[in-house]
């Protein structure tokens, strides 16, 4: 399948690239990856605002925001990259393409693509993007290798995710010798907060509460706390790894308000519990350590629904 992919990429006219909405690192490093690599016949869409840290990847400001569908022009291909379920990119209409071509990593992908790559064991859709790209013949550059190594950084959490393995720092190795330089990278997403950024941490972290037996540790953010700091939702990238981080927590949750109303959920666990089944069974999808979903209520039912299931899960119940 990937060799097929690959001659439709490089045959193809027109590709029109999308990231899900609230699009992470990996979203956006593959999509970049695959705008740097066939340059001008790529349009790269993103359903929303693209995270100010990740403005430093070649290609970033050139990456065209949408409200509404109707704004995305044709194409002869639509490649979806990283996203598991169409519904993660609003109003998506795929008459507008000969063809859609779904590459991800998510076990709860959907599998909407005319095409589908999905790789479940893989640590990022990065990663398979790399595949690809490598059998499409284009020259690696130093960008395409930036691009790719962001969205394995990432994803894996500075290397210390669960997903991480020997191909894993394979996959490393072969990007720094094309030009990835770590060092970089690891600066530009963990060492340069805004202040706001700072400041909406220091409330997140006054709203951290432990559960069944302290071992699901939950944070969470309101509206008017980003009111009050003058931070923005994009700022709270990697806050539910504060609340993983606790010794003898197994399951670290963290909410965020959403406008006008409900609740954007992040679930990260550390060994046995399957956060993608909690999220799945309220809408959303994920990994096994590393999931989320979106809930149209208020916070506080939000943690009661949360809880009330990650108790059924860890305790080897059925009915999740």
């Amino acid at each position: 399948m990937k060799e097929k992919v690959a001659k439709i990429l490089s045959d193809a006219e027109s590709i029109a690239c999308f990231m899900h909405k609230n699009p992470d690192g990996d979203a956006i490093g593959s999509c970049l990856a695959i705008k740097n690599a066939f340059k001008e016949k790529v349009k790269v869409y993103c359903p929303g605002k693209l995270p100010e840290i990740f403005m430093f990847l070649p290609g970033a400001e050139e990456v065209v925001q949408f409200s509404s569908f109707s704004e995305v022009k044709p194409a002869q291909v639509f490649l979806v990259l990283d996203c598991s379920d169409e519904k993660r990119i609003p109003d998506f209409d795929r008459s507008k393409a000969e063809a859609v071509i779904v590459v991800d990593h998510h076990e709860t992908n959907e599998y909407f693509g005319d095409y589908n790559i999905v790789e479940p064991e893989r640590a990022s859709t990065a990663e398979i993007v790399f595949d690809i790209l490598k059998l499409t013949k284009k020259p690696i550059t130093k960008d395409v290798a930036t691009c790719i190594f962001t969205g394995l950084y990432t994803d894996t959490g500075g290397f210390k995710y669960s997903s991480t393995n020997a191909e894993t720092f394979q996959t490393a190795k072969e990007l720094v010798e094309l030009g990835a330089v770590p060092w970089k990278v690891a600066v530009e997403i963990y060492e340069s907060n805004p202040p706001r950024r700072i400041r909406l941490l220091a409330e997140c972290l006054k709203t951290l509460r432990l559960f069944l037996n302290d071992k699901v540790a939950v944070l969470y953010v309101t509206r008017e706390m980003y009111e009050r700091t003058g931070a923005l939702p994009e700022d709270t990238e990697d806050f539910v790894n504060y609340a993983r981080g606790i010794k003898g927590v197994e399951v670290g949750v963290f909410l965020r308000e959403l406008e006008p109303e409900g609740v954007k959920v992040s679930f990260r666990s550390k060994n046995e519990v399957n956060v993608a089944k909690v999220a799945k069974a309220l809408g959303g999808g994920g990994h096994d350590h590393a999931a989320g979903c979106e809930l149209n209520c208020s916070l506080e039912e939000a943690i009661d629904k949360i809880i009330n299931l990650l108790a059924q899960e860890m305790s080897g119940g059925q009915n999740v």
